[in-house]
């Protein structure tokens, strides 16, 4: 008895089902279209901590930057692209010119760099064994803190590198970034840092500039 009960909210229950996944397939496109929208105001919310340089991106730091300055702010937040235009526009030219496809990501009170990297100008002292088995560009990926050092400068202390397949010790990385730079004293990477930036203090999804002391 129960059975025959229950046995047209059954039918109505899979009449319901069918309908419901032909409209769906009726309006895939539609409800992808959604779909894909749903996900990018999702990755609008949350800041990502990886950046790539654009125009776009600097003009928009430069802007942020010009408010410590004319707008008498205390410090600006740049998003994970911004700054990694900022750092791209701040490298040496040389080692700029270097490497392609930069990506800088935001981390606990450090950046890390990837590129690609064309190795026919790397210092065969920096290298060693490793040249044979290198080709013409290899990824790179080196990490380390970033900070002001004088009004209009700063360096980036690379702690940590990593060349293809082949991480280098922690303890050989000081030197290697000397020899590379062509500077066998030097132990940080120059970076050139827009007038009215104090301090920089870096985390994920974000970076933090802080205005010089005004006197």
């Amino acid at each position: 008895m129960m059975g025959c009960l229950t046995a047209p909210f059954k039918l109505f229950g899979c009449l319901g089902l069918i309908i419901a996944l032909g409209l769906g397939y009726i309006y895939r496109d539609r409800l992808e279209s959604e779909g894909r929208r749903l996900i990018d105001r999702i990755q609008h919310l949350v800041p990502s901590s990886s950046g790539r340089p654009g125009v776009s991106s600097l003009e928009s730091a430069k802007a942020k930057v010009d408010s410590l300055n004319g707008w008498r702010a205390d410090s600006v937040v740049l998003t994970a692209a911004e700054f990694a235009s900022l750092v791209g526009n701040g490298l040496d030219r040389d080692l700029r010119s270097q490497l392609d496809s930069l990506q800088v990501e935001l981390l606990e009170g450090e950046i890390q760099v990837s590129a690609r990297l064309r190795t026919a100008r790397l210092p065969q002292a920096m290298i060693g064994p490793l040249s044979g088995a290198l080709r013409p560009t290899e990824p790179v990926r080196a990490a380390g803190p970033v900070r002001v050092t004088r009004p209009g400068a700063g360096e980036w202390s690379v702690r940590s590198f990593s060349i293809g397949d082949f991480p280098i010790p922690d303890e050989m990385v000081p030197g290697l970034v000397g020899r590379a730079l062509g500077h066998p004293d030097q132990k940080a990477v120059p970076v050139k840092v827009p007038l009215g930036i104090g301090a920089i203090r870096v985390r994920p999804g974000s970076a933090t500039l802080y205005g010089a002391t005004r006197s």
